[in-house]
């Protein structure tokens, strides 16, 4: 991995809070004023008229929309095989907790093209150590994914492996993330041959 990759770092897990609101709506309407002619020639004031009944004012029809629906952040647990992911945000400890998952026909940045675990257990062996096994998974399990040398290839690779913190806790998991070079792409990277 060149000095220009930076990994994406370990696991967190981040509750997400939904906040809802409400919106009411009112109706109100004028009565019209007729010209002093009509009256008998006296100026005279209309006097309110009450009603009983409001106008009613139809519902909006649901209306289909043709963008994609986007990116929907997932605990990075339970990212898997074949999906897809935008751009991933950092917390300040360097971790990543949530992803930004896409439907993969929608522009993207990531594609996971293989899940694995670290073989190695006991204590943490270390962020090297971590980040060492978890190149030589993406990158054993790369050539025959894209369809041609990863030396060669357009498309690049990024882990994304446990911290300590995770591993403690018994995570092994590599997850291996195939990008484009050149920018976002649509569809599957999966045999590319680019």
């Amino acid at each position: 991995m060149s000095a220009t990759r930076r990994p994406l770092l370990g696991r967190i897990t981040i509750g997400i809070l939904a906040v809802g609101a409400s919106l009411s709506l009112s109706a109100c309407g004028q009565l019209p004023l007729l010209p002093p002619a009509l009256t008998g020639g006296a100026e005279v004031s209309p006097e309110p008229v009450e009603t009983s009944e409001t106008p009613e004012t139809p519902a909006p029809e649901p209306v289909e929309s043709e963008e994609p629906a986007g990116a929907s952040d997932t605990d990075v647990f339970n990212v898997g095989l074949g999906d897809c992911l935008n751009e991933m945000t950092q917390n300040t400890d360097d971790q990543i907790s949530e992803v930004p998952i896409i439907d993969c026909a929608e522009p993207h940045d990531y594609e996971v093209y293989h899940v694995e675990d670290i073989a190695e257990s006991g204590d943490y062996p270390g962020d090297t150590a971590v980040q060492e096994a978890a190149n030589t998974i993406c990158l054993d399990a790369f050539d025959a994914w894209v369809g041609m040398a990863y030396a060669e290839s357009g498309i690049d690779y990024t882990p994304l492996y446990p911290v300590e913190e995770g591993w403690n806790l018994g995570d092994r998991e590599v997850l291996c993330l195939a990008y484009d070079m050149a920018g976002q792409v649509e569809g599957t990277l999966a045999g590319a041959a680019y």
